[in-house]
């Protein structure tokens, strides 16, 4: 693990296990997010910025981001949808169009009435406010631009998960599919690897700009040195050994404590990043 020695001109936070518990229901840590907003607004005067990348899509982190204390909407990076959208600068990019997102809509619309389940409409994910459908329901994510989520029936998600898999290998289409803990959520990204969207984007943000940190809890928020991109981890059981030997920092503590332990080690920096302006 390598010792931080120079202040990140951009810092982004993972949402789901990192700054908010990844059980659905599980209560936010409301003073430990004010605290994260205190610590980048300190960042952001040193000249860093902090911001966030989630799977969650745009218009939701902009909120969250704002509620915290980062920044007013367009004011802090954002990535999106697991790297598929980013707002840098102000400027919202797709940055891996879905082709085929038409089609993987239409099949799962088809599956539904298969399973005799209703239609509800488009909701946001509970993390920010948003209502499951009911038992005999289903929904699509909202505000998606190049990704497809689904809330439904566990059942239901799994036949989903199956029918897009088969239905992709016979169009040579790029799928993946992620499943939420309790099973009633399924993201669906244009790639073969859920963990391509993130590391492919992070990758081409590091190389405009040579320092970019990454702050997560899982391998999904892993992007290896060699692409430009620096990583640190809240504690986690899960991280193997040869990515705890190249990561920045990991911290002891979990969640958004581990958050603010990063976060805190790098105002130290701050000295350096003012010699440098």
């Amino acid at each position: 693990m390598t010792a931080p020695d120079e202040l990140p001109r951009t810092i982004l936070l993972d949402l789901n296990g990192t700054l908010i518990p990844s059980s659905p229901g599980a209560p936010q840590d409301t003073a430990g997010l004010r605290k994260v907003g205190q610590l980048a607004q300190e960042l952001g005067a040193a000249g860093s910025v902090v911001g966030l990348c989630s799977d969650s899509p745009l218009e939701q982190l902009w909120e969250f981001g704002q509620d915290i204390g980062l920044g007013e909407p367009r004011e802090f990076p954002v990535v999106a949808e697991n790297g598929n959208v980013a707002d840098i600068d102000g400027r919202v990019r797709v940055m891996t169009p879905f082709a085929a997102r038409k089609q993987v809509r239409s099949t799962v619309a088809a599956l539904a009435s298969e399973h005799g389940l209703q239609q509800a409409d488009e909701t946001l994910a509970p993390e920010f406010g948003g209502v499951r459908p009911g038992r005999d329901q289903w929904a699509f994510g909202a505000n998606r631009r190049a990704s497809v989520s689904v809330f439904g029936p566990r059942d239901f998600l799994v036949a989903v998960g199956q029918r897009l898999r088969d239905w992709a290998g016979g169009n040579h289409t790029e799928i993946s599919t992620e499943s939420s803990p309790d099973g009633r959520y399924l993201g669906i990204h244009p790639y073969r690897r859920v963990d391509l969207g993130k590391q492919r984007t992070l990758a081409t943000l590091a190389s405009g700009q040579k320092e970019l940190l990454m702050i997560g809890n899982s391998l999904a928020d892993w992007v290896p040195a060699c692409y430009g991109v620096r990583c640190a981890f809240v504690a986690d059981s899960n991280i193997p050994d040869d990515v705890r030997a190249e990561a920045w920092r990991i911290s002891e503590q979990p969640d958004v404590h581990g958050v603010i332990d990063i976060l805190t080690r790098l105002t130290g920096l701050t000295a350096g990043r003012a010699g440098r302006s």
